[in-house]
Order: C-alpha cells, then sequence, then structure tokens
C-alpha cells in the first residue's frame, strides 16, 4: 500500500507541476502598441519610440525638466582632456535621471512611453561615469543625440 500512496502523490505532484506549467506558458494578449505608426523610431532592446496619432505624448512636469537640466548639462560642457570632467558630468547626469525616475508616478499608455524612452538614458550614461576617454567621449556624443529627440515625442 505505501509504494502505491508514493506513486499516486509523485503522480499528483507532476500533474500539478505541468499544469502549473501549461498556465505560465500561455501567450499573454497585449494590444497596446502593437501596430506601431510609420513615424516610429526604434531604439536599442526592442522599445519602440513613436508619436500618439501624430501628436506629441503628455509628459509630467518633473519629466521634462529633468530632461532639461541634462540637456543645458550638456550643452554647457566643455570638453575635457581627461576623463575626470566626463566622469563628473556623468555623475550629475545621473543624479537628474533619479530625479525623474522619482517622481514617475504617472499610469498608462504615456507613462510606458516616457519608460520606453528613458530606458536607453541609464545605459548611456553609465559608460561616462566609469569609462576611459575614447568611451566618455563617444557617449557624450550619443547622449547629446539622444537627450534632443526628447521634446520631438514629449510636450
Amino acid at each position: 500500500m505505501l509504494p502505491l500512496f508514493r506513486i499516486m502523490k509523485a503522480v499528483g505532484f507532476i500533474l500539478l507541476l505541468s499544469s502549473l506549467l501549461f498556465v505560465a506558458c500561455q501567450q499573454a494578449e497585449e494590444t497596446f502598441n502593437q501596430q506601431a505608426p510609420h513615424n516610429k523610431y526604434i531604439l536599442c532592446r526592442g522599445t519602440a519610440l513613436y508619436l500618439n496619432n501624430g501628436q506629441k505624448w503628455p509628459a509630467n512636469k518633473e519629466t521634462t525638466e529633468g530632461i532639461d537640466m541634462m540637456l543645458r548639462q550638456i550643452q554647457s560642457f566643455e570638453t575635457p582632456a581627461d576623463t575626470t570632467a566626463y566622469h563628473v558630468l556623468g555623475d550629475s547626469l545621473m543624479s537628474d535621471y533619479l530625479y525623474i525616475i522619482n517622481y514617475c508616478v504617472d499610469m498608462g499608455p504615456a507613462h510606458e512611453m516616457i519608460h520606453s524612452y528613458l530606458f536607453p538614458i541609464h545605459e548611456i550614461i553609465v559608460p561616462m561615469q566609469l569609462g576611459g576617454q575614447a568611451t566618455c567621449e563617444a557617449q557624450y556624443v550619443k547622449l547629446t543625440d539622444y537627450l534632443g529627440r526628447y521634446h520631438e515625442y514629449f510636450e
């Protein structure tokens, strides 16, 4: 009787695990932004940035202020001869980035689009905080170009 109980227990456990696996692997139907307009701009890691039916997405005041603070720092930065200034700039830009993230409280499609825009900024700033001269210079150029696109998509 004891071996039969163990077999039934094992079969029950296998059925439970397979049921959980089946439920977990079901395709979730996502309708948000499945068909992006023709004016989309593809970013890294599969995120897409595009206009809201031809209009700019609304953004909260703190997000726009934070991006504008970053733009001012980038525009007033004088190209240094060493990496220390780039590292200091990277630290300051990261502080502004965290300001934006800390005030990110909205929900909905505009909020998702803001995150699609914000995600790559972190990946551009971190190498500027830690990298050598060539890396810092390359990241500075990327960030300058990228931050310049904010006002094309958000108001």
